[in-house]
């Protein structure tokens, strides 16, 4: 018997918790609920408040699918984020096709739910009935795991960041499977929902546009534009085009100085102030959500102050992952296992991730810098094997950051000035904010959430 899963955690791993508005489901909600879903059925004709259980997370997700709302036009994107097909009633799609909610004691690792090619049984395992996931992340997979009822199963991925992975892809976004669902329910969150909190929604974005990049053998098309995030320090953010004219636009502020790291679409800051958490991070004063950024988050969230502070750097691709310290870096390099593999800098000290290239999930190569001003690779082979090694790279200049923008690499000194990268030659690159600049990143703009309705 086949099973058609959707694959979480390490390739994208969205977790957190988000409380609905309420605190409590009414007894006539409970008896609809309890009228289609029978194991529920002691639940209905009185009030269940949210209590944290696998029941009440399981709730809370219907309630979601149940009550959020959307625009009443929801035009059809001009790229492949939002088709629309899927856009009526979310619960009447999901309960047309799954009678029974059948929770697991445990699953492989990565496997958030599942259902077979017949019947209508949605099996769920325990990492998604934890507060470690959110109504709005269980919706998206509660719609992708109904559309495999359907007939559409997954495929082996050949090809992208989950090369090797199977039933991790769909061929084509225009088919309309299960991925094309996980793609649309984020896109019509983030675009259309009318009351959903701002930052849930920035998420909703980021989230619909990673799965189009890495759930399909044929990349989904999205209309988008690559900039570079400076963040000043004076806790400022601002949108470069380096592309064209180099024209800085004020965005909003950030709740801390510190170091971003890219996860996806996503955005991770790690706080200078050692006292912060790390947590997702938002750029035009959407606000925070109660989510925590992934595992690297809240590892470094159990921590000591002291110990956070020995973190320099941290690399998330989509299959392996690296922490870099000042005497070493430690690997992950094998998504199907929990092995830490540990390599020393012999003697270097590192100070930074250099991403010469461009922030690439695929990548099995980046690049380190030391105080020396030397340059390292590292990395993880497709056999899973780690590497850290000299590099013949060198740099006119010690960068606290690089980044490649388009075709454009650009560099981050430490007195806060951004240099373009050519080969060994630098050139200063002119802003409204020389001297202020704290940090970049790397920062997409979408045409079809900038777009006016």
């Amino acid at each position: 018997m086949k099973r058609l899963v959707l694959l979480l955690s390490f390739i994208v791993g969205f977790t957190g918790s988000t409380a609905l508005a309420a605190d409590c489901v009414s007894k006539a909600e409970m008896t609809e609920i309890a009228s289609h879903f029978t194991q529920f059925r002691d639940l209905a004709r009185k009030d269940f408040c949210f209590d944290g259980s696998q029941t009440s997370n399981l709730i809370a997700t219907i309630m979601f699918m149940r009550k959020t709302a959307f625009e009443a036009d929801m035009p059809k994107s001009s790229d492949e984020l939002f088709s629309g097909r899927f856009s009526q009633s979310w619960y009447n799609y999901f309960i047309g096709r799954i009678d029974d909610l059948d929770v697991q004691s445990s699953c492989p690792k990565g496997v958030g739910a599942y259902v077979y090619g017949f019947g209508n049984t949605m099996y769920i395992c325990p990492m998604m009935l934890t507060d470690a996931f959110s109504a709005l992340d269980r919706a998206s997979v509660f719609m992708h795991e109904a559309r495999h009822i359907d007939g559409y199963p997954h495929t082996t991925c050949s090809r992208g960041a989950r090369k090797g992975l199977q039933g991790a892809c769909d061929v084509r976004i225009s088919d309309g499977g299960s991925y094309a669902v996980t793609v649309e329910t984020y896109a019509q969150l983030a675009k259309y929902a009318t009351d959903l909190h701002p930052a849930l929604k920035a998420y909703s974005l980021a989230s619909a546009v990673t799965y189009a990049d890495e759930a399909f053998e044929t990349p989904a098309r999205v209309d988008r534009q690559d900039e570079l995030l400076l963040m000043s320090n004076t806790k400022g953010f601002f949108s470069l085009d380096v592309t064209k004219s180099n024209r800085v636009e004020t965005l909003g502020d950030t709740p801390a100085l510190g170091h971003i790291v890219s996860r996806a679409q996503h955005l991770i800051l790690f706080p200078e102030d050692k006292n912060l958490p790390a947590e997702y991070l938002f750029t035009k004063n959407e606000g925070k959500i109660s989510q925590a950024a992934g595992e690297a988050a809240i590892e470094y969230n159990s921590q000591t102050p002291a110990q956070r502070a020995e973190l320099v750097d941290l690399h998330i691709g989509a299959q392996w992952m690296a922490k870099v310290y000042a005497d070493k870096v430690k690997f992950t390099c094998d998504p199907r296992a929990a092995t830490v593999n540990e390599l020393p800098m012999n003697g270097a000290k590192a100070v930074g991730i250099l991403y010469v290239n461009g922030y690439d999930r695929t990548s099995r190569l980046n690049y380190l810098m030391a105080d020396d001003g030397n340059v390292y690779e590292f990395g993880c082979t497709e056999s899973f094997r780690p590497f850290l090694r000299a590099s013949s790279m060198k740099l006119d200049k010690n960068f606290k950051r690089i980044h490649k923008v388009g075709n454009i690499v650009v560099g981050l000194t430490y007195d806060g000035h951004l240099f373009q990268i050519d080969g060994t030659k630098t050139i200063a690159i002119q802003t409204a904010i020389d001297g202020q600049i704290y940090e970049i990143a790397p920062r997409q703009s979408y045409g079809f959430f900038n777009s006016a309705n």
